[in-house]
């Protein structure tokens, strides 16, 4: 089996998020794997998905040239390191963006400030709303249908995953209503399936 997040993997993510801090003159509170990794099917292709939460220092907040409240840096070496600005995942949070929710929920942390996920994870509970997540998910399983699948005579097979897992999400708030977990195993073992 492949290891979702080899050790040379997880030292080069980190040290991306160590020059994005210097560069950016930001902190980074929380840093989690996103994509097919922390779904759990991943393969010898996948690319690195990390994700992250920053905070500026007080002046650039207090500035009337706000910077942009995202760090986008460019996909080298299947590594994808991107992150929001904690003002633009609060607010995406209370419009119910389920995002943050999955970035809470990744099986697959590379840093976490203990006072920020303590602060933020009550915070993000309050504000969830199942018809929200239900929302996300279907338009997560629409748009990865319509991409991957829909009127092809040939789909690879991880393709299947990136519909089957909203899906199964789906399914997981019907049945259970609270938020579903970011693992394809965990959901499947979390809900009733014919």
């Amino acid at each position: 089996m492949l290891e979702p997040l080899p050790a040379a993997a997880r030292a080069e993510v980190e040290r991306r998020l160590d020059e994005i801090e210097r560069g950016e003159n930001v902190r980074i509170l929380l840093a989690v794997e996103s994509g097919s990794r922390a779904w759990g099917f991943h393969s010898p292709d996948s690319d690195f998905d990390a994700r992250f939460v920053y905070v500026r220092d007080e002046d650039a907040y207090l500035s009337l040239f706000v910077p942009r409240d995202v760090i986008e840096t460019p996909l080298v070496d299947l590594m994808d390191v991107n992150g929001w600005d904690l003002s633009k995942a609060i607010r995406l949070m209370i419009k119910g963006n389920s995002v943050i929710h999955e970035w809470l929920a990744s099986p697959l942390v590379y840093r976490a400030d203990s006072a920020f996920v303590g602060a933020i994870k009550p915070l993000a509970s309050a504000w969830r709303s199942t018809y929200a997540d239900a929302h996300h998910y279907y338009g997560l399983l629409a748009s990865q249908r319509g991409r991957y699948i829909a009127g092809r005579d040939t789909v690879n097979l991880k393709k299947y995953f990136y519909v089957v897992r909203p899906a199964i999400a789906l399914q997981w708030l019907r049945e259970r209503g609270d938020a579903p977990p970011m693992d394809l195993p965990s959901l499947l073992a979390g809900v009733s399936l014919p």
